[in-house]
């Protein structure tokens, strides 16, 4: 089948033509379609329609329109001062009604804020670097296990080869991440530094605060971010002070501070704490090989003039790939590509090792679950309005006759109404807008702990809110509007006009209300106990009462073991090359049919006991130098994914040697619930690999224990930061994100409920406004309040039984939906979620209709009897 044609997307070139004068839409359409195909070319095709949508409506300005040379009466500025006059005498004299109408907007507008944050700061990621649609990413392609996958990583001599054999290419940089400890003065600590050539500041192009970033071509230099500044220096300038860079047990060198970068924007993938000349590599390890295919760095970046040069360099580059694949065993390159710095980001969740990280999926899906909400709570505020606006229209019956008696029409009328909306909606949207400047966008940042840089000085800002106010403007007061409108003037005078005790609209907005309500409700019931939830699953292994440190050879592993051997709270130790949590090697094993990717962990004899793994047949690694050095122990994920009836005694290839499976330990949690178990291999590590030493101590010492391997690794390495840790504490700040979410849903629920109440209230209010004379006759006449309450009870029971037989089910299956979408592992969908909702809005309903019962019973039937 063909690929469809690249084209512009019709619709804005629809509306175009609709409100341009004729003399403009030729010259304009040719432009835009220019611009469309030019950033086809450097972009994206999605964001090339994105970016020629919005021009396109930006071009709607009042000297490009058509002249309206028959415009109606109305659309007069004396008739629109009047409707203005009209409004605000309205709000005014209805301060309950106009409170609920606007807050609810507000707050609904104030979360579409964030919305719009959120996104602009995803989309936005490496966007203000000046070179973006002219440096490239170099990435390949290879099989991996049966899929093809594009990896960001490339091998080491590619640079050299690409800058000799490709002139068009402009500039080249090398990066390459290694582990490094900074030490200037008492400060000392582990940090992770970027090896690159000089110009990579030329090609990404971060500001620097203070310095050049030429100097990047001395090679004893050293450009830092100014968070490490800070964290260094305090708020000096550092520019020519000199810092001690310990790459190793073996090599140190001072470095002279030539640049500092000035604070990176929020919206970015890529950043540094510390650039160093890429030569150094070659000091720090003498074993580094600049020629070898086989073994690879970070990331290779080109900058062209010209971006259709890259289909032929591309096409050219097939040499490359056998230099690799004659020293490559697996994963051997099918091809080249290269990715622009500019779409980098949302691409980096489908590219292996990409130096923009992952997320963008994840705030994608964040967008959605934002969206989700905003969208919800927008329609709870207009159907809140929508109710109000109907009932409270009895109060201005004799307007709407008078209007109509001196020749207005249904027309006229339906717009009066329909401008007084969009004019509450623009109060409401101001409101909303400092809810979520100050408010919600804080709120929700300090949640998460990032920032957005969230500016109101954003002209696509004002398109999104006059698109929002237009919208919530129509979808609110549309139908009221156009329902008002529709009164007969003789039935107005003749009073003839019932209100409050049957309204069919008012009803099935307050079900979807309802409905909404509780959607949002057991979303947020849900996810709440997700929390609680995860902060119970058992982990595949023992982390209480384990420690561990990170330590630099295999002289100091046996140092700290020999201290803590002496600690009578310490109960076994192990050393490992990987260790749980921390780290891990992708290896590949080769069977006769297939090869098959898996995660592998060295470890020492007694690791897994150290570590509480459970195995469910076989043995561990006996504690003798040299023994079962070719024997494995694997998870049962790889047992089940190999289909192994029998797996102890099976056989297959890693890295060029044979191993046998001799056990089988249950699956375990390597990382955190984020992320899905891998099939994994245990294999012996040899001594002098150990980067890591495991502990387990006696219940109840953890602290005690901790605070002393801590003295012992001071005393014995003084001028190396402690790295280590409780193992239960491994995640980090994991199981925080997970509280950060119930929190988030909490919240979410309560301006839900408030809503739903607001909207309750104001509709039971006027309602029972509307039937004063009513309720004054049945007092007179010796009615009980329980009577009147069994009364205005029965209005809303039949109402709310259908509208939350609905909503729960809807409810129940929605929220399912958006939990598995959400977490890989999540608790098990129940009723609880559905039975809070249905209580809560129960107890709003009985709450509201009491309110109004205690007002009835104070109030005096003489007077209710007086009311027209």
């Amino acid at each position: 089948m063909s690929e469809l044609p690249i084209a512009p997307p019709k619709w804005p070139r629809k509306l175009l033509r609709f409100f341009l004068k004729e003399e403009y839409i030729e010259e304009v359409e040719g432009d835009m379609e220019e611009l469309f195909y030019d950033n086809v070319e450097h972009l994206s095709l999605k964001k090339a329609k994105r970016i020629y949508t919005l021009e396109m409506i930006s071009l709607l300005r009042p000297i490009l329109l058509k002249n309206i040379k028959h415009a109606s009466p109305l659309t007069q500025y004396p008739m629109f001062k009047n409707y203005f006059k009209i409004t605000s005498r309205v709000l005014l004299k209805n301060p309950v009604s106009s409170f609920i109408n606007i807050f609810g907007l507000a707050i609904a507008i104030g979360f579409c804020t964030l919305i719009y944050a959120f996104t602009q700061w995803t989309l936005t990621k490496d966007e203000f670097h000046k070179n973006k649609n002219e440096v490239y990413l170099a990435t390949h392609f290879a099989d991996m296990d049966g899929t093809l996958q594009q990896i960001g990583s490339s091998p080491r001599p590619l640079a050299e080869m690409l800058k000799q054999d490709f002139p068009e290419i402009k500039k080249i940089c090398r990066i390459d991440e290694g582990n490094i400890v900074i030490k200037y003065n008492d400060n000392v600590f582990h940090e992770r530094a970027q090896f690159v050539d000089p110009t990579y500041l030329e090609m990404l192009t971060f500001p620097l605060k203070w310095g050049t970033q030429q100097s990047l071509a001395d090679i004893n230099s050293i450009i830092i971010s100014e968070e490490m500044s800070v964290k260094y220096f305090g708020q000096e300038n550092p520019v020519g002070l000199d810092v001690m860079v310990i790459f190793n047990e073996h090599y140190s060198k001072p470095f002279k501070v030539t640049g500092v970068a000035e604070t990176f924007p929020k919206a970015r993938a890529i950043e540094f704490s510390f650039l160093i000349p890429y030569e150094n590599l070659h000091l720090a390890d003498p074993a580094y090989n600049m020629t070898d295919w086989s073994t690879s760095l970070q990331a290779t970046l080109i900058q062209v003039d010209n971006p259709s040069d890259l289909h032929r360099i591309e096409a050219k580059m097939t040499k490359y790939k056998g230099l690799q694949n004659e020293t490559q065993n697996d994963w051997k390159i099918s091809s080249f590509a290269f990715e622009p710095l500019a779409t980098l980001y949302e691409k980096s969740d489908n590219i292996r090792n990409s130096i923009s990280g992952k997320g963008y999926k994840s705030n994608l899906r964040s967008i959605f679950f934002l969206s989700f909400i905003g969208t919800f709570m927008l329609l709870l505020a207009c159907f809140n309005y929508i109710n109000i606006a109907i009932v409270s229209a009895a109060k201005r019956l004799k307007e709407i006759g008078i209007r109509k008696s001196i020749g207005a029409t249904d027309g006229k009328v339906t717009i009066q109404f329909l401008s007084e909306n969009i004019l509450l909606t623009f109060f409401a949207m101001l409101l909303g807008v400092a809810l979520g400047k100050f408010v919600v966008i804080p709120w929700f940042e300090q949640l998460n702990d990032f920032q957005m840089e969230f500016a109101l000085l954003d002209k696509n800002l004002w398109l999104f809110f006059s698109a929002v106010l237009l919208l919530t403007g129509l979808m609110s007061g549309l139908y009221p509007a156009y329902y008002i409108s529709r009164f007969q003037t003789a039935r107005i005078f003749k009073g003839t006009v019932q209100y409050g005790k049957q309204n069919p609209a008012t009803k099935v907005f307050l079900g979807f209300q309802l409905v909404l309500a509780c959607i949002l409700i057991v979303s947020a019931v849900m996810f709440t106990q997700n929390s609680d939830f995860i902060a119970q699953q058992p982990w595949g292994y023992e982390p209480d009462n384990t420690l561990y440190v990170n330590v630099h050879n295999d002289f100091a592993f046996e140092q700290m073991k020999a201290a803590m051997e002496q600690n009578p709270n310490v109960t076994l130790i192990a050393g490992a090359d990987q260790h749980i949590g921390k780290n891990h090697n992708t290896a590949v094993i080769e069977l006769p049919e297939r090869k098959y990717e898996v995660q592998e962990l060295a470890v020492g004899a007694n690791y897994m006991e150290t570590m509480g793994l459970q195995f469910l047949e076989g043995r561990a690694f006996t504690d003798h130098d040299g023994s079962d050095l070719q024997n494995v122990v694997v998870n049962e994920l790889l047992v089940k994914n190999m289909a192994w009836k029998n797996p102890i005694g099976q056989q297959f290839k890693m890295d060029s040697m044979t191993y046998e499976v001799i056990g089988v330990v249950k699956n375990f949690q390597s990382y955190s619930f984020r992320t899905q178990i891998q099939p994994t291999v245990l294999k012996v590590a040899r001594k002098e690999d150990f980067h890591f030493l495991a502990a387990k101590v006696q219940n109840g010492t953890a602290v005690e224990t901790y605070k002393s391997l801590q003295a012992q690794w001071a005393k014995l390495f003084p001028e190396i930061p402690f790295q280590g840790g409780h193992q239960k504490d491994v995640w980090g700040g994991y199981f925080e994100t997970m509280k950060v979410h119930g929190k988030f849903w909490r919240t979410i629920a309560f301006v839900a409920i408030l809503l739903a109440s607001l909207g309750l209230y104001g509709l039971v209010t006027l309602n029972i406004s509307g039937r004063i004379k009513e309720f004054s006759i049945r007092k007179v006449l010796g009615a009980e309040i329980s009577n009147i309450t069994y009364a205005i009870l029965k209005q809303y029971a039949l109402l709310f039984s259908v509208a939350l037989l609905i909503g729960a089910p809807i409810s129940y299956i929605l929220t399912k939906n958006l939990i598995d979408l959400a977490y890989i592992y999540h608790v098990p969908m129940n009723s609880a979620g559905v039975v809070v909702a249905v209580t809560i809005l129960l107890l709003v309903l009985l709450t509201v209709v009491l309110t109004q019962v205690r007002r009835i019973a104070k109030s005096n039937p003489v007077s209710g009897l007086k009311t027209d």
